[in-house]
């Protein structure tokens, strides 16, 4: 009895420092031997079962390096972007400093773009005729206030350009009486001489003068036999070229 007694106590103390492990093939009802977890062969279902956890961590990882991956392409792509930016200001800033456009260059342009004679008085829109030459240092003074202006009102008012020094243009010189230059002859929509400035001219001036012609009265249309004007007073008026032939005033050229 002694003897079974210790051999029983060891048997609980080995029990005690050992875990028992339950085999996956066995059917209910069974009997489970007794097998030290130290000493099972984990099966690949066991492993797989095991490592699923490690697999979730791996594949947030991969995709998490992906994103970081991408968000660095971007910003290495939006630098590179903001570089070639600055590079092509810069360049374009030398450019026009090393290549400035003369006030020659300015007229010549707009006298390319300028609109017809036959749109004075037939597309009721008033008109700015400016007369200039190459040689005239008040006409590429003006050169640039004057191609504001044209930007400004754009399709709303007839800009026309004429170069004093082509002969082709010297009977439209005469019919409006230009004997100095820069000359500015300005029209309303019904083709009606208004005024001429002389001179360079502040924009605020002419800006002035072209918005009295561009503010039409109402119901001047029905009356335009007995008004004359249908357009609000020119706050500046310099030099009359038809007061002395009023008959003149109105200028309606026919294309030939």
């Amino acid at each position: 009895p002694d003897t079974e007694i210790i051999e029983s106590s060891n048997l609980v103390a080995d029990d005690t420092k050992s875990e028992i492990s339950i085999s996956s093939t066995a059917s209910f009802g069974e009997s489970v031997p007794y097998v030290p977890l130290s000493q099972q062969q984990t099966s690949d279902g066991d492993a797989s079962l095991f490592s699923v956890g490690s697999d979730d961590d791996s594949s947030s990882s991969s995709s998490s390096s992906s994103e970081v991956e991408i968000l660095k392409q971007n910003r290495i792509r939006n630098i590179a972007v903001a570089i070639a930016s600055f590079a092509f200001a810069i360049f374009n800033y030398g450019w026009q400093f090393t290549h400035p456009v003369s006030a020659v260059e300015i007229l010549a342009s707009m006298e390319k773009q300028s609109a017809p004679l036959t749109a004075i008085g037939n597309n009721g829109k008033p008109t700015v005729i400016d007369f200039w030459a190459p040689w005239c240092e008040n006409c590429k003074v003006a050169a640039p206030t004057l191609q504001a202006v044209e930007q400004e009102y754009g399709d709303r008012v007839n800009f026309i350009s004429v170069n004093a020094d082509n002969g082709q243009n010297w009977p439209l010189i005469q019919y409006f009486g230009v004997d100095a230059i820069p000359h500015l002859a300005l029209l309303s929509g019904e083709g009606d001489a208004e005024t001429a400035l002389i001179g360079p001219m502040s924009r605020n001036v002419l800006q002035s003068d072209i918005d009295a012609l561009l503010n039409q009265r109402e119901g001047c249309a029905e009356k335009v036999e007995v008004v004359k004007v249908c357009h609000d007073e020119l706050p500046y008026k310099m030099f009359d070229a038809f007061g002395n032939r009023p008959d003149s005033r109105r200028v309606n050229f026919v294309e030939q």
